[in-house]
Protein backbone atom coordinates (compact mmCIF):
# COMPACT_ATOMS: atom_id res chain seq x y z
CA UNK A 1 0.00 0.00 0.00
CA UNK A 2 1.10 3.70 -1.23
CA UNK A 3 2.59 5.41 2.14
CA UNK A 4 1.14 8.70 3.17
CA UNK A 5 2.85 11.63 3.62
CA UNK A 6 2.29 14.18 6.12
CA UNK A 7 0.03 11.71 8.08
CA UNK A 8 -0.23 9.55 11.51
CA UNK A 9 -0.85 5.98 9.99
CA UNK A 10 -2.89 3.88 11.95
CA UNK A 11 -3.83 0.51 11.07
CA UNK A 12 -6.84 -1.44 12.76
CA UNK A 13 -7.79 -5.56 12.81
CA UNK A 14 -8.98 -5.36 8.89
CA UNK A 15 -5.86 -3.92 7.44
CA UNK A 16 -7.83 -0.34 6.63
CA UNK A 17 -5.35 2.60 7.15
CA UNK A 18 -6.78 5.89 8.95
CA UNK A 19 -5.27 9.63 9.65
CA UNK A 20 -4.07 8.92 5.63
CA UNK A 21 -4.11 10.65 2.55
CA UNK A 22 -7.21 9.99 0.56
CA UNK A 23 -5.14 9.30 -2.52
CA UNK A 24 -2.83 6.80 -0.91
CA UNK A 25 -5.93 5.02 0.70
CA UNK A 26 -8.07 4.45 -2.24
CA UNK A 27 -5.74 3.27 -4.41
CA UNK A 28 -4.39 0.66 -1.38
CA UNK A 29 -5.60 -2.81 -1.63
CA UNK A 30 -7.69 -3.04 0.95
CA UNK A 31 -9.86 -0.17 0.18
CA UNK A 32 -9.86 -1.95 -3.58
CA UNK A 33 -11.00 -4.81 -2.28
CA UNK A 34 -13.94 -3.94 -0.62
CA UNK A 35 -14.86 -1.62 -3.85
CA UNK A 36 -14.45 -4.98 -5.81
CA UNK A 37 -17.06 -6.57 -3.75
CA UNK A 38 -19.53 -3.51 -3.82
CA UNK A 39 -19.21 -2.67 -7.78
CA UNK A 40 -18.06 -5.55 -9.54
CA UNK A 41 -18.55 -4.23 -13.26
CA UNK A 42 -15.72 -2.47 -14.08
CA UNK A 43 -17.45 0.44 -15.80
CA UNK A 44 -19.14 1.67 -12.68
CA UNK A 45 -16.02 0.90 -10.38
CA UNK A 46 -14.18 3.66 -12.75
CA UNK A 47 -17.56 5.96 -12.18
CA UNK A 48 -17.73 5.36 -8.59
CA UNK A 49 -13.92 6.11 -7.78
CA UNK A 50 -13.94 9.04 -10.44
CA UNK A 51 -16.83 10.80 -8.82
CA UNK A 52 -15.47 9.90 -4.87
CA UNK A 53 -12.13 11.32 -5.63
CA UNK A 54 -13.27 14.23 -7.59
CA UNK A 55 -15.25 15.29 -4.25
CA UNK A 56 -12.80 14.76 -1.98
CA UNK A 57 -10.31 16.57 -3.98
CA UNK A 58 -12.47 19.81 -4.59
CA UNK A 59 -13.63 19.92 -0.69
CA UNK A 60 -10.40 20.67 1.77
CA UNK A 61 -12.89 19.17 4.91
CA UNK A 62 -13.23 16.03 3.56
CA UNK A 63 -9.40 15.68 2.99
CA UNK A 64 -9.49 16.19 6.29
CA UNK A 65 -11.95 13.20 7.56
CA UNK A 66 -10.99 9.70 7.85
CA UNK A 67 -10.48 8.25 4.55
CA UNK A 68 -12.27 4.66 5.61
CA UNK A 69 -15.55 7.15 6.45
CA UNK A 70 -16.14 8.78 3.49
CA UNK A 71 -15.72 5.35 1.34
CA UNK A 72 -18.32 3.84 4.00
CA UNK A 73 -20.00 6.98 2.91
CA UNK A 74 -19.58 6.36 -0.98
CA UNK A 75 -20.34 2.27 -0.76
CA UNK A 76 -24.03 3.24 1.06
CA UNK A 77 -25.06 5.41 -1.50
CA UNK A 78 -23.48 3.42 -4.49
CA UNK A 79 -25.45 0.28 -2.69
CA UNK A 80 -28.54 2.29 -3.02
CA UNK A 81 -28.16 3.09 -6.36
CA UNK A 82 -28.28 6.75 -6.12
CA UNK A 83 -25.81 8.98 -7.70
CA UNK A 84 -23.17 11.33 -5.93
CA UNK A 85 -24.11 14.93 -6.05
CA UNK A 86 -27.64 14.40 -6.36
CA UNK A 87 -29.33 11.81 -4.89
CA UNK A 88 -26.92 11.60 -1.61
CA UNK A 89 -23.85 13.96 -0.14
CA UNK A 90 -20.38 12.64 1.36
CA UNK A 91 -20.59 15.64 4.25
CA UNK A 92 -17.75 16.17 6.71
CA UNK A 93 -18.59 15.72 10.11
CA UNK A 94 -14.98 15.62 11.60
CA UNK A 95 -13.82 13.20 12.25
CA UNK A 96 -15.58 11.23 10.26
CA UNK A 97 -17.33 11.95 6.92
CA UNK A 98 -21.26 10.82 6.39
CA UNK A 99 -24.02 10.27 3.71
CA UNK A 100 -26.67 12.09 3.70
CA UNK A 101 -29.67 11.22 1.42
CA UNK A 102 -31.34 14.19 -0.35
CA UNK A 103 -34.94 15.29 -1.77
CA UNK A 104 -33.71 13.88 -4.96
CA UNK A 105 -32.23 10.28 -3.29
CA UNK A 106 -36.19 9.81 -2.23
CA UNK A 107 -37.41 10.46 -5.77
CA UNK A 108 -34.82 8.29 -6.89
CA UNK A 109 -35.56 5.00 -4.65
CA UNK A 110 -39.29 5.63 -5.71
CA UNK A 111 -39.11 5.35 -9.55
CA UNK A 112 -36.28 2.45 -9.05
CA UNK A 113 -39.10 0.80 -7.05
CA UNK A 114 -41.18 0.05 -10.21
CA UNK A 115 -44.62 1.45 -9.89
CA UNK A 116 -44.07 5.12 -9.52
CA UNK A 117 -44.07 7.43 -13.20
CA UNK A 118 -43.21 10.57 -12.30
CA UNK A 119 -42.41 12.06 -8.62
CA UNK A 120 -41.10 15.54 -7.77
CA UNK A 121 -41.59 18.13 -5.48
CA UNK A 122 -41.53 22.01 -6.63
CA UNK A 123 -41.89 25.66 -5.65
CA UNK A 124 -45.30 27.49 -5.75
CA UNK A 125 -45.21 31.05 -7.20
CA UNK A 126 -47.22 33.51 -6.62
CA UNK A 127 -50.06 33.32 -8.58
CA UNK A 128 -49.98 29.47 -9.51
CA UNK A 129 -52.17 28.87 -6.06
CA UNK A 130 -55.66 29.04 -6.20
CA UNK A 131 -57.14 28.02 -3.37
CA UNK A 132 -59.29 25.16 -2.13
CA UNK A 133 -61.61 22.65 -3.94
CA UNK A 134 -65.12 23.57 -2.09
CA UNK A 135 -66.50 20.57 -2.13
CA UNK A 136 -62.99 18.08 -1.21
CA UNK A 137 -60.96 21.11 0.58
CA UNK A 138 -57.66 20.18 -2.00
CA UNK A 139 -55.49 22.84 -2.56
CA UNK A 140 -55.19 23.57 -6.45
CA UNK A 141 -52.98 25.37 -8.87
CA UNK A 142 -52.39 26.64 -12.29
CA UNK A 143 -49.07 26.26 -13.18
CA UNK A 144 -49.47 27.53 -16.57
CA UNK A 145 -49.56 30.74 -15.83
CA UNK A 146 -46.46 31.31 -16.71
CA UNK A 147 -45.10 30.22 -19.83
CA UNK A 148 -41.22 29.82 -18.95
CA UNK A 149 -39.64 29.06 -15.52
CA UNK A 150 -37.62 32.40 -15.96
CA UNK A 151 -40.85 34.35 -16.36
CA UNK A 152 -42.41 32.28 -12.85
CA UNK A 153 -38.95 32.54 -11.15
CA UNK A 154 -39.64 36.59 -11.46
CA UNK A 155 -42.20 36.06 -8.46
CA UNK A 156 -41.86 35.16 -4.90
CA UNK A 157 -42.08 31.48 -3.82
CA UNK A 158 -45.53 31.10 -1.26
CA UNK A 159 -45.37 27.05 -1.22
CA UNK A 160 -44.14 23.96 -2.09
CA UNK A 161 -45.87 21.19 -3.91
CA UNK A 162 -44.98 17.49 -3.65
CA UNK A 163 -46.45 14.61 -6.64
CA UNK A 164 -46.40 11.39 -6.78
CA UNK A 165 -47.93 9.69 -9.97
CA UNK A 166 -48.11 5.73 -10.32
CA UNK A 167 -48.02 3.90 -13.30
CA UNK A 168 -51.50 2.80 -12.34
CA UNK A 169 -52.91 6.07 -13.10
CA UNK A 170 -52.92 7.15 -9.33
CA UNK A 171 -52.01 10.69 -8.65
CA UNK A 172 -51.27 12.17 -5.53
CA UNK A 173 -49.84 16.10 -4.32
CA UNK A 174 -49.38 17.54 -1.06
CA UNK A 175 -48.73 21.16 -0.24
CA UNK A 176 -47.67 23.39 2.22
CA UNK A 177 -47.34 27.07 2.26
CA UNK A 178 -44.02 28.57 2.87
CA UNK A 179 -45.23 29.90 6.12
CA UNK A 180 -46.23 26.43 7.21
CA UNK A 181 -42.83 24.84 6.65
CA UNK A 182 -40.95 27.18 7.92
CA UNK A 183 -42.83 26.88 11.30
CA UNK A 184 -42.56 23.00 10.75
CA UNK A 185 -38.60 23.74 10.52
CA UNK A 186 -38.69 26.23 13.74
CA UNK A 187 -40.74 23.65 15.92
CA UNK A 188 -39.74 20.36 14.78
CA UNK A 189 -36.97 19.98 12.01
CA UNK A 190 -33.76 22.46 13.79
CA UNK A 191 -33.37 23.82 16.88
CA UNK A 192 -31.37 27.04 15.54
CA UNK A 193 -33.98 27.96 12.51
CA UNK A 194 -35.81 30.61 13.19
CA UNK A 195 -38.43 32.21 11.18
CA UNK A 196 -38.12 35.61 11.67
CA UNK A 197 -34.44 35.62 11.54
CA UNK A 198 -34.70 33.57 8.57
CA UNK A 199 -36.90 35.97 6.89
CA UNK A 200 -34.72 39.18 7.61
CA UNK A 201 -31.52 37.01 6.12
CA UNK A 202 -33.67 36.57 2.38
CA UNK A 203 -34.94 40.24 2.60
CA UNK A 204 -30.93 41.54 2.91
CA UNK A 205 -31.76 43.62 5.90
CA UNK A 206 -29.71 42.00 8.40
CA UNK A 207 -25.76 42.47 8.48
CA UNK A 208 -23.05 40.71 6.64
CA UNK A 209 -21.52 39.09 10.47
CA UNK A 210 -25.07 37.96 11.92
CA UNK A 211 -26.07 36.48 8.37
CA UNK A 212 -22.87 34.95 7.87
CA UNK A 213 -22.91 33.27 11.66
CA UNK A 214 -26.57 32.63 10.67
CA UNK A 215 -26.36 30.83 7.70
CA UNK A 216 -23.59 28.45 9.58
CA UNK A 217 -25.60 27.66 12.46
CA UNK A 218 -28.37 25.50 10.11
CA UNK A 219 -28.68 23.88 6.72
CA UNK A 220 -32.26 25.48 6.94
CA UNK A 221 -30.60 29.08 6.42
CA UNK A 222 -28.11 27.52 4.29
CA UNK A 223 -29.84 25.22 1.45
CA UNK A 224 -33.45 26.50 2.68
CA UNK A 225 -34.97 25.37 -0.89
CA UNK A 226 -33.89 21.79 -0.84
CA UNK A 227 -34.97 21.46 2.87
CA UNK A 228 -38.09 22.60 2.89
CA UNK A 229 -38.82 20.22 -0.27
CA UNK A 230 -37.98 17.45 1.73
CA UNK A 231 -40.18 18.37 4.25
CA UNK A 232 -43.00 18.30 2.15
CA UNK A 233 -41.71 15.05 0.11
CA UNK A 234 -41.85 13.29 3.60
CA UNK A 235 -45.04 14.19 4.37
CA UNK A 236 -46.38 12.83 0.85
CA UNK A 237 -44.27 9.83 1.74
CA UNK A 238 -45.58 9.31 5.44
CA UNK A 239 -49.49 10.43 4.34
CA UNK A 240 -50.37 6.63 4.20
CA UNK A 241 -52.07 7.81 0.89
CA UNK A 242 -49.33 6.73 -1.52
CA UNK A 243 -48.50 3.11 -1.18
CA UNK A 244 -44.93 2.48 -2.70
CA UNK A 245 -45.01 -1.54 -1.81
CA UNK A 246 -42.39 -2.23 -4.51
CA UNK A 247 -40.12 0.38 -3.25
CA UNK A 248 -38.33 -1.58 -0.40
CA UNK A 249 -35.23 0.67 -0.71
CA UNK A 250 -37.31 3.82 -0.54
CA UNK A 251 -39.41 2.33 2.97
CA UNK A 252 -36.28 1.15 4.37
CA UNK A 253 -34.94 4.54 4.05
CA UNK A 254 -37.84 6.51 5.28
CA UNK A 255 -37.55 4.11 8.37
CA UNK A 256 -34.41 5.24 9.44
CA UNK A 257 -34.23 8.69 8.40
CA UNK A 258 -35.48 11.34 10.63
CA UNK A 259 -36.12 14.99 10.66
CA UNK A 260 -33.63 15.96 13.65
CA UNK A 261 -31.28 17.84 11.67
CA UNK A 262 -28.69 16.90 13.98
CA UNK A 263 -25.66 16.51 11.46
CA UNK A 264 -26.87 18.89 9.37
CA UNK A 265 -26.80 21.73 12.10
CA UNK A 266 -23.16 20.70 12.66
CA UNK A 267 -21.87 21.35 9.13
CA UNK A 268 -18.76 23.51 8.50
CA UNK A 269 -18.47 26.14 5.60
CA UNK A 270 -20.20 24.63 2.96
CA UNK A 271 -21.96 26.13 -0.36
CA UNK A 272 -25.34 27.70 -0.27
CA UNK A 273 -28.53 26.31 -2.78
CA UNK A 274 -29.57 30.04 -3.34
CA UNK A 275 -26.54 32.05 -4.52
CA UNK A 276 -26.66 34.19 -7.51
CA UNK A 277 -24.46 32.29 -10.21
CA UNK A 278 -22.99 35.57 -11.18
CA UNK A 279 -21.77 37.36 -8.11
CA UNK A 280 -22.25 34.55 -5.70
CA UNK A 281 -24.59 36.14 -3.66
CA UNK A 282 -27.68 34.61 -1.30
CA UNK A 283 -30.77 35.48 -3.71
CA UNK A 284 -33.12 37.82 -1.80
CA UNK A 285 -36.72 36.37 -2.22
CA UNK A 286 -40.20 38.19 -0.99
CA UNK A 287 -42.26 36.07 0.94
CA UNK A 288 -46.02 35.52 1.07
CA UNK A 289 -47.36 33.20 2.70
CA UNK A 290 -50.77 31.06 0.88
CA UNK A 291 -53.44 29.77 3.46
CA UNK A 292 -52.69 26.15 4.86
CA UNK A 293 -54.96 23.75 2.84
CA UNK A 294 -56.58 21.02 5.11
CA UNK A 295 -56.04 17.71 4.23
CA UNK A 296 -59.12 15.67 2.91
CA UNK A 297 -60.72 13.04 5.04
CA UNK A 298 -61.00 10.19 2.60
CA UNK A 299 -58.01 8.53 0.21
CA UNK A 300 -58.39 9.04 -3.46
CA UNK A 301 -57.07 10.19 -6.93
CA UNK A 302 -56.96 13.58 -7.60
CA UNK A 303 -56.40 15.89 -10.48
CA UNK A 304 -53.34 16.66 -11.65
CA UNK A 305 -52.79 21.02 -11.13
CA UNK A 306 -53.03 22.49 -14.90
CA UNK A 307 -49.65 23.16 -16.32
CA UNK A 308 -47.68 20.65 -14.32
CA UNK A 309 -45.49 19.75 -17.16
CA UNK A 310 -45.88 23.31 -19.10
CA UNK A 311 -42.85 24.96 -17.55
CA UNK A 312 -40.07 21.93 -18.47
CA UNK A 313 -39.44 20.68 -15.07
CA UNK A 314 -36.02 19.13 -14.73
CA UNK A 315 -35.96 15.40 -14.43
CA UNK A 316 -34.46 14.42 -10.82
CA UNK A 317 -31.90 12.64 -12.66
CA UNK A 318 -30.20 15.67 -14.45
CA UNK A 319 -30.45 17.84 -11.59
CA UNK A 320 -27.46 19.54 -10.62
CA UNK A 321 -28.16 22.05 -7.49
CA UNK A 322 -26.27 21.41 -4.05
CA UNK A 323 -28.14 20.20 -0.91
CA UNK A 324 -27.23 19.27 2.53
CA UNK A 325 -30.00 17.30 4.66
CA UNK A 326 -30.59 16.12 7.75
CA UNK A 327 -28.96 12.94 8.46
CA UNK A 328 -28.45 10.17 10.88
CA UNK A 329 -25.49 10.53 14.07
CA UNK A 330 -22.14 9.85 12.58
CA UNK A 331 -20.50 6.48 13.14
CA UNK A 332 -18.62 6.24 16.13
CA UNK A 333 -16.32 3.87 14.01
CA UNK A 334 -16.62 4.02 9.86
CA UNK A 335 -14.69 0.07 9.74
CA UNK A 336 -18.05 -0.64 11.61
CA UNK A 337 -20.14 0.90 8.77
CA UNK A 338 -17.94 -0.72 5.85
CA UNK A 339 -18.24 -4.06 7.13
CA UNK A 340 -21.95 -3.70 7.88
CA UNK A 341 -22.44 -2.75 3.68
CA UNK A 342 -21.24 -6.50 3.27
CA UNK A 343 -23.25 -8.13 6.04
Amino acid sequence: MARATNAIVQTNGNGLQQNQKFSDFITGKAAQSLIAKAVPDAASKARFVGSIVSAVSTSQALRECDPASVLAAGLRGEGEGLILGIGYYIVPYKPNAVFIRSYKGYIQLALAGGDVADMDCIEVREGEYKGRNKRTKRPEFDFSVYETDEEAEKHPIIGYYAYCEKKDGYFRGEYMSLGAVMEHAEKYASKNFNKKKYLKLISGEMPKEEADRLMESSAYYKSPDAMFKKTVLRKLLNSGYVTLAASTRLTAAMDEDDESDAIAEALGSFDVVNVDPETGELKSESVQSAPEPAVADAPGAEAKPEGLKKRGRKPVEKAVDVEYEDAPNAPADAEEVINGFFN
